[in-house]
């Protein structure tokens, strides 16, 4: 059994486990903030979705360093040493045109995201630069809708 760690607003959280429900399971989704983050630094990530500030950066530190992949908000100011010298797949997003998945049109009906380079998915399989568009039918945030659909797009 796989996990992913997901840190965002609690906001998001139904939206989030409602759109990945018909891929992963529920239960292996855990949402990981400030409160919570002491209890769950014994569990074993696969991938960890940081999608806004966590206070406590040694804790995450250790909770990162044994996932496969973090996929990382680029737009979120963030010490990025955090991920230095560990193995993992770094995924960044946002605004950024250097971010591996980067917006590249927005209007009030649907983002399109445009990933840049080649990535591997969980399966090992190749996911060649394209661009996916993504439907916005809730008060959502933003980068919440991305983050949801890279972990789709992983793990299809």
């Amino acid at each position: 059994m796989f996990f992913i760690g997901i840190i965002t607003n609690p906001k998001n959280e139904k939206y989030i486990k409602t759109n990945l429900s018909p891929i992963l399971p529920e239960e292996n989704i855990i949402f990981i903030n400030d409160k919570n983050i002491y209890n769950i630094k014994n569990i074993k990530f696969e991938t960890i979705v940081v999608d806004c500030k966590i206070k406590n950066v040694v804790e995450l530190r250790k909770i990162i360093s044994n996932a496969k992949y973090i996929i990382l908000n680029e737009d979120i100011k963030m010490n990025i040493e955090i991920i230095n010298n560990l193995n993992l797949t770094v995924i960044t997003y946002g605004f950024n045109n250097k971010s591996t998945f980067a917006v590249s049109s927005i209007n009030e009906n649907t983002i399109i995201i445009c990933l840049q380079r080649i990535i591997l998915s969980k399966n090992n399989q190749p996911i060649e630069p394209q661009e996916f568009q993504m439907e916005i039918t809730e008060n959502i945030e933003t980068y919440a809708i991305i983050a949801t659909h890279i972990i789709k797009i992983l793990y299809r």
